[in-house]
C-alpha cells in the first residue's frame, strides 16, 4: 500500500487542499524533510493563485479567497511548474503588458502579514518585482523580487513603508533560470521584516509599518505604483498570501522543491512495444525496459506485487532506452534488489552512462560485501570519482541514491535509513544523456560488464531529492 500511495502522490497532476470545518484554519499536514514522524500543517492562505490555469487562459483562478487576477497580454499560462507537485507556472514577458493585477487589497500590510511565490529569473541583472500591493504613494504596501547595488550586484528583495521612506531587506543571490522560492514576513510583535529563499531565513531588519499607509491593489509580475519599471522577465507559480505570521518550519517545507517522479518500473509483467520488441514496461510508457540476454520476470518470490526481474549474472540486463533523469541536476534513483546467494565479484545494480563514462554506477561490491555508490566527475574514462558505500545485508534491500544540486552532496540510504553520504560539488555533476541500465554498467566505453546474479524490482527515477518521509514510503 505504501507503494502505491507514493506512486499515486508523485504521479498526479495537482492536488487542491479544502480544509475542513475541524481544520481550524489548517491544510491536510504533510511530512516535511528529515522528519517522517512529524507533521507541518499549512496555514490556509487568504488568497492565493497556483498560477497552472491552461495556455489562454483570461483569468488566473484563485484557489484561496475569491480574488481572481486578470493578465496582460505579455503573460502566457502553460509553463512547467518548479517540481513535480507543481505542474503549472505562468510566463512573464518583461514588457509594456507583463503585469497580472487584482482589483483589491489582499492582505493590510499595517498589520502581520506573510507573502510567498515560486520565482524563475530569465535574468537576474536588474530590479524586477514579483509581487507587491500598490500604495497611491510612491512606495507600495510591500515588494518582493530582485534588486541590484550600483555594482550591478543582485539580491532577493522584500521591501516595505517606514516612517522615512521604505525599510529593505535583501541577501541571497538569484541565479538566472533557476527556480527559487521567496517568502516575505512582517511581524509588528517583534518589529521585524524577514526574508525567507528557499525556505532558509536570509536576512532580517527592523521594521515598523506606518499605521497611515494607504493601501491599494495586489499586482503581479510589475510595480504596482510605477508601472514602466521592475517588470518581472520569467516565471512565477504559487501564489500565497496570509494575514499572519507564518511557522519558519511550515515556510522551510513550501520552500523545498517535491521530487518529479520521471519514471517507475514495477516489474510486473512484459509488453509487446510498437515495432514488436518484448519491453518491460514503465507506468507512463516513458522509458520501457528492454531485456537483454536471459532477463525475465519471475512470479515465484517477488520481491514486491506480483513479479521481479530475474538476472542470472551471465549477460543479463534492462536497457531504459533513454536517459529518464538530468544527472547534472538533483535526481534520485531506488531500487528493490536481492542477490544470489554470497557474490564473489563487484556487480552493477544500476547506472546511467555518458558517452565514455558513468555518471553514476550503484552496485555490489563483492571484497568488503558493500554496497556501493560511484560518481564520475566527467564524462572521461579515467575521470576522478565520489565513491560512498555501507555493508549489504542477506535477502531484499531498498537501495537509493540521490545527489542534491542544492546541498552539494550525494546520499545512499539503505531500507530507509541514511547509510553513506559525501560532498559532490555541483562543478562535477554532467548530464549523462544515454540510457539507464539494470543490472550491468558500461565499462567507461558502453560495453556492458558487471553483470547482476540477483532480482531487481520496484525501480524509480525521480527529478529533485526525497525527504525521509518520502524514502520511509517506498
Amino acid at each position: 500500500m505504501a507503494r502505491t500511495a507514493l506512486v499515486v502522490a508523485l504521479l498526479s497532476a495537482t492536488v487542491t487542499a479544502t480544509p475542513s470545518a475541524s481544520a481550524a484554519g489548517r491544510l491536510t499536514p504533510r511530512p516535511p524533510a528529515g522528519a517522517p514522524s512529524a507533521a507541518v500543517a499549512e496555514t490556509q492562505p487568504v488568497a492565493a493563485w497556483r498560477l497552472d490555469d491552461r495556455n489562454g487562459s483570461q483569468r488566473a483562478a484563485a484557489w484561496a479567497g475569491s480574488i481572481r487576477g486578470l493578465p496582460g497580454p505579455g503573460v502566457r499560462f502553460g509553463d512547467q511548474g518548479p517540481d513535480g507537485g507543481m505542474p503549472g507556472a505562468a510566463y512573464f514577458d518583461g514588457g509594456d503588458y507583463s503585469y497580472l493585477n487584482t482589483d483589491r487589497i489582499v492582505v493590510d500590510s499595517t498589520r502581520a502579514f506573510t507573502a510567498g511565490v515560486w520565482v524563475l529569473p530569465e535574468e537576474a541583472g536588474r530590479d524586477m518585482t514579483a509581487i507587491n500591493q500598490s500604495g497611491i504613494s510612491s512606495t507600495p504596501n510591500f515588494s518582493l523580487g530582485i534588486t541590484t547595488d550600483a555594482a550591478g550586484h543582485s539580491a532577493w528583495s522584500f521591501t516595505l513603508p517606514s516612517a522615512d521612506g521604505e525599510t529593505r531587506v535583501t541577501g541571497g543571490t538569484p541565479q538566472a533560470g533557476e527556480w527559487a522560492y521567496l517568502a516575505g514576513v512582517y511581524d509588528p510583535a517583534t518589529g521585524t521584516a524577514r526574508l525567507y529563499a528557499d525556505g532558509v531565513p536570509v536576512a532580517t531588519e527592523e521594521a515598523a509599518v506606518p499605521e497611515d499607509t494607504a493601501l491599494w491593489n495586489f499586482v503581479m509580475g510589475r510595480d504596482g505604483n510605477d508601472y514602466a519599471k521592475k517588470r518581472w522577465q520569467g516565471d512565477l507559480a504559487d501564489v500565497r498570501m496570509w494575514d499572519s505570521v507564518i511557522d519558519p518550519v511550515e515556510l522551510a517545507e513550501l520552500g523545498r522543491r517535491k521530487p518529479w517522479l520521471r519514471a517507475y518500473w514495477p516489474m510486473e509483467h512484459t509488453e509487446l512495444s510498437d515495432n514488436g520488441l518484448t519491453v518491460i514496461p514503465e507506468v507512463e510508457h516513458r522509458a520501457d525496459f528492454l531485456p537483454g540476454g536471459d532477463a525475465h520476470i519471475a512470479t515465484d518470490a517477488p520481491l514486491a506485487g506480483a513479479g521481479s526481474v530475474s538476472l542470472d549474472g551471465d549477460g543479463d540486463y534492462l536497457d531504459s532506452g533513454i536517459a529518464p533523469v538530468n544527472t547534472g541536476r538533483s535526481w534520485a534513483v531506488s531500487t528493490k534488489v536481492r542477490l544470489h546467494g554470497t557474490p564473489d565479484r563487484d556487480m552493477a545494480v544500476l547506472s546511467q552512462y555518458g558517452w565514455q563514462a558513468d555518471a553514476f554506477t550503484l552496485r555490489y561490491r563483492a571484497a568488503d560485501r558493500t554496497w556501493q555508490a560511484v560518481l564520475a566527475h566527467a564524462d572521461e574514462p579515467d575521470a576522478t570519482t565520489t565513491r560512498i558505500g555501507a555493508p549489504a545485508q542477506d535477502g531484499t534491500q531498498t537501495l537509493l541514491l540521490q545527489y542534491d544540486e542544492r546541498a552539494g552532496n550525494v546520499q545512499l540510504w539503505i531500507d530507509g535509513t541514511l547509510a553513506a553520504s559525501a560532498p559532490y560539488a555541483a562543478a562535477d555533476a554532467w548530464e549523462a544523456a544515454r540510457y539507464l541500465q539494470a543490472g550491468r554498467d558500461s565499462a567507461a566505453d558502453g560495453v556492458g560488464a558487471h553483470y547482476l546474479d540477483g532480482d531487481i524490482d520496484e525501480v524509480h527515477a525521480w527529478a529533485g531529492v526525497l525527504s525521509q518521509g518520502e524514502i520511509n514510503s517506498l
